[in-house]
C-alpha cells in the first residue's frame, strides 16, 4: 500500500512539473506527449503565429526551477529531431534560473530570411533525469506590419510596474496581462494539483483502513469459532474406557 501511494504521488508530481514550463507567447503546440522530442507533441505543425524579422521577443512561463533550459529555433518547415534546431545564444541566462516567467530577446534573422518564411521555436528543459519539450510555430513578418501581442514581456523578479521594454524602445502595451490582481493561473493550477493529490491520498488511506478493518473482523470470527468448540467435553469423552462389545456367538454345530 505504501509503495502504491508513493508511486501515485510521484506520477502526479511528474505530471504537474511537466506542465510547469511553457510558452506564454507565441503560443505553443498541444503538449500531449511533452517528453517526446523534439516538440513534446504527437501532432505536427500547428497554427503559426506572426513573428517579426527583427527585434523579436518570446515570453516563457516557468514555475518550477529547471536545472537546464534551452531555447532553440529551426527554420525547417516541419522539424523532426533536435538536430534540426539551433540554440539561441540569448537564452543562456535561463540555465539554473528560478524565474516564474521571463522575457527573452531573440536574435535577428539572417539576411536570407524573408517575410513569409516559416520557423519553429523550441523550448527544451530538464527536471532531474527527465527531459521535456515544447514548440511554438511561427511565420516571419515585416516589423512594420507586426501586431504586438496584448501581453507584457517582463521578468518575474521585477515589480509589475517595471515591465521590460521591447528591444526597439517602445514599452509593452498598456492593456497587457497583469497578475497583480486576483489569483494567477499558476496559483490556480497549483491548488488544483494539490486538491487532486489530497483526494487520491485520502482515498488510498480509506481503502487501507477498510482492508485493515475487514482483516480484524475476519480474525475475530476465526477466534470466536475456535473458542466455541467444547474441548473439555471432548477430552473427558476420550479418557473414558470403552466398554467391551457384546458379541453373540452363533451355534455352529
Amino acid at each position: 500500500m505504501k509503495r502504491l501511494c508513493c508511486a501515485l504521488l510521484q506520477l502526479l508530481l511528474v505530471a504537474a512539473v511537466a506542465a510547469q514550463h511553457a510558452f506564454q507567447w507565441p503560443p505553443d503546440r498541444s503538449s500531449s506527449a511533452n517528453r517526446t522530442a523534439p516538440c513534446g507533441a504527437v501532432a505536427g505543425v500547428g497554427k503559426r503565429t506572426e513573428f517579426p524579422l527583427r527585434n523579436g521577443r518570446i515570453s516563457l512561463v516557468a514555475q518550477e526551477v529547471s536545472w537546464d533550459a534551452i531555447v532553440a529555433i529551426s527554420h525547417s518547415a516541419d522539424p523532426k529531431s533536435n538536430a534540426d534546431f539551433s540554440e539561441v545564444p540569448e537564452t543562456a541566462f535561463l540555465r539554473d534560473s528560478d524565474f516564474s516567467s521571463t522575457c527573452l530577446a531573440v536574435a535577428d534573422t539572417s539576411p536570407t530570411t524573408r517575410a513569409g518564411d516559416n520557423a519553429t521555436i523550441q523550448l527544451r528543459y530538464s527536471i532531474g533525469p527527465a527531459e521535456f519539450y515544447a514548440c511554438a510555430d511561427i511565420v516571419y513578418v515585416d516589423p512594420a506590419g507586426f501586431r504586438r501581442p496584448s501581453l507584457s514581456c517582463f521578468s518575474a523578479s521585477a515589480t509589475v510596474d517595471d515591465d521590460m521594454p521591447w528591444s526597439n524602445g517602445f514599452a509593452a502595451p498598456a492593456d497587457a496581462w497583469d497578475d497583480s490582481d486576483g489569483v494567477s493561473g499558476s496559483a490556480v493550477a497549483g491548488i488544483v494539483i494539490a486538491v487532486v493529490i489530497a483526494v487520491i491520498l485520502l482515498a488510498l488511506l480509506g481503502l487501507y483502513l477498510y482492508r485493515r478493518k475487514c482483516q480484524r473482523h475476519r480474525m475475530k470470527r476465526q477466534l470466536n469459532s475456535v473458542r466455541k468448540i467444547p474441548w473439555d467435553e471432548q477430552a473427558v469423552a476420550a479418557s473414558r474406557p470403552t466398554p467391551p462389545a457384546n458379541v453373540k456367538m452363533r451355534d455352529l454345530s
